[in-house]
């Protein structure tokens, strides 16, 4: 399955458009106005909580965001690998040993659950933080779209940062 993930043009919580590649809306990403936390929430398009993404509030080294289930489990924690010459984020996982992995210039990601590849992320140069999800079918999609959210999450955190 491949998927098309893109901010919003307009969104006061940072909110995302969810798509198949025909245009077909597929998931919903609400992002709260007011959250220091940055959260947000995979829903389906009934929109039933499906998954939050939200970073931690304050952390000394790295920057962390957690993928939370609807009954209230952190089961991802995403921590960017500081001073390493790939794109490399350490992940905690109730899942498994789930290994995301990409290029320096973090265009491109592997996503890995127990040494085994289970789909990619490809960023799109565009005025709007864009991706393409691809992802093993029998995998959980929301959930793969909720570490996309968690990597952009630190990624525009970092950034916003460092000005």
């Amino acid at each position: 399955m491949e998927l098309a993930i893109k901010n919003k043009w307009i969104s006061l919580g940072g909110s995302s458009t969810v798509t198949d590649l025909s245009g077909r809306d597929v998931l919903k990403v609400k992002g709260k106005i007011f959250s220091f936390t940055r959260k947000k929430f995979v829903t389906d398009l009934s929109e039933n909580r499906l998954y939050t993404v939200r970073n931690k509030f304050f952390s000394l080294f790295g920057r962390k965001a957690f993928v939370i289930d609807p009954s209230g489990n952190k089961i991802v924690t995403v921590r960017k690998k500081l001073l390493s010459f790939r794109d490399k984020y350490f992940i905690e996982s109730t899942l498994g040993d789930l290994v995301i992995d990409g290029n320096i210039l973090g265009f491109n990601y592997n996503i890995t659950l127990n040494g085994r590849s289970i789909g990619h992320i490809s960023r799109r140069v565009s005025l709007r933080d864009s991706f393409v999800l691809s992802i093993d079918d029998r995998f959980d999609y929301a959930l793969c779209t909720a570490l996309v959210i968690a990597i952009d999450n630190v990624t525009d955190r970092r950034r916003n940062e460092s000005y």
